[in-house]
């Protein structure tokens, strides 16, 4: 009997049990990673802080405009102040996550001008010094301190798309080796999938994790407000602050990471995918 001729050995589908165990291991051995686990504390935590920015900035401008009688007062000025934040918030992570991402990426990639972890430490200051002004602006110009707060929640969303963009083309360049093929029974592991997957499980936590502060920092700005008058007159005061507190712990593990000087993959806007595709006569008109 030739070689040809010879069954071919059965090869087992592995099983499902396996790979699950396989891909939440992967996500722990990222965790084992000194720098990755140092840029994940710092994306954790500036994670929160975004988010509890967020909504110091709405409790901030729904201040000023019950103050300036915005957008025609009463509830109804309310709710498209609130809405106004939402919506240049919703701008910026649109203009620097999709439409300029390419730019972006260019700027930060390994060829690029800004250092990646400069400008990640650039971004953290910069949060942290708007949202420690911020809750001044209703003092300050209390005829205008909606417009202010509307560019704050602005700038605070083009610098979390720059940190974002930066750890997102850095996070590769810290995955560990993965082990030889054969050197393990279990299915080697993906690590680019296990990283996506510790982002996304990041950003879920951090939602809730913010509200608590939130709520936390409420409470005891009421607790303030009893001794201190301007706390009691500025209600999301101390969040903004706990915020900026946030960006600065994030700033400080950032500021002592060390960043492989390599060449990563370029992250990709959503939007490439509806652009026509070229051929050799031009832009193809497609078929029917």
């Amino acid at each position: 009997m030739t070689r040809a001729e010879q069954p071919t050995a059965h090869q087992p589908a592995p099983d499902d049990a396996l790979v699950a165990d396989s891909r939440e291991r992967a996500v722990r051995a990222l965790l084992r990673q000194p720098q990755l686990k140092r840029l994940w504390s710092a994306q954790f935590v500036g994670s929160v802080g975004d988010t509890l920015a967020l909504l110091a900035l709405v409790l901030l401008a729904l201040q000023a405009a019950i103050a300036e009688g915005s957008f025609g007062g009463g509830y109804r000025g309310v709710a498209f102040a609130v809405a106004t934040v939402f919506a240049v918030r919703v701008l910026a992570t649109l203009l620097f996550g999709a439409v300029l991402l390419g730019p972006l990426t260019s700027l930060t990639s390994h060829e690029g001008p800004l250092d990646r972890r400069w400008t990640m430490v650039g971004a953290d200051g910069l949060r942290a010094l708007v949202l420690i002004v911020a809750p001044l602006w209703i003092d300050w110009t209390p005829d205008n301190a909606l417009a202010v707060l509307l560019v704050t929640a602005f700038v605070t969303g083009v610098a979390e798309r720059f940190w974002t963009v930066c750890r997102e083309s850095a996070a590769p360049a810290l995955l560990p080796t993965p082990p030889l093929e054969g050197a393990t029974v279990r299915p080697l592991p993906d690590h680019m999938d296990a990283l996506r997957r510790l982002s996304l499980r990041t950003t879920f936590v951090a939602i809730p994790a913010a509200a608590v502060v939130l709520v936390v920092a409420g409470l005891l700005n009421n607790l303030l407000g009893t001794g201190i008058d301007w706390f009691a007159q500025h209600q999301a005061a101390l969040a903004s602050y706990v915020a900026a507190g946030l960006f600065a712990a994030s700033l400080s593990v950032v500021t002592f990471l060390e960043l492989p000087d390599a060449r990563t993959p370029r992250a990709r806007s959503p939007l490439e995918g509806l652009r026509r595709p070229k051929t050799g006569a031009g832009v193809d008109k497609g078929r029917t």
